[in-house]
């Protein structure tokens, strides 16, 4: 099975093909930990494997440091709601199964 984030799964979960029912729920997780985008950039470019990746790919080219520090705090800026520090929500799928038998 090809999985795609955020997306619903095309075919049951595992269990060995014995499923007997599955379920699926979308819901948000407000995030509220960072003061301003910045502390959220840099929060993911220092714990996040993936960004840390990158940024230890790129290192060597101030251009594109620079612009993915921008995306990353861009990308909190724009998910913002508001509130007086910085706070997202973020979408989740909650996918439970039940085995047969």
């Amino acid at each position: 099975m090809t999985r795609r984030v955020g997306r619903r799964p095309s075919r049951r979960p595992g269990c060995g093909g014995s499923v007997r029912s599955a379920g699926f729920r979308r819901d948000a997780l407000r995030v509220d930990l960072f003061e301003k985008p910045g502390d959220f950039r840099d929060h993911f470019k220092s714990r996040y494997g993936p960004a840390i990746s990158v940024y230890d790919r790129i290192a060597g080219d101030p251009d594109k440091v620079a612009a993915l520090d921008e995306a990353l705090a861009g990308l909190a800026r724009d998910h913002d709601r508001g509130a007086p520090t910085l706070s997202m929500d973020r979408e989740y799928l909650l996918v439970t199964a039940r085995r047969a038998g």
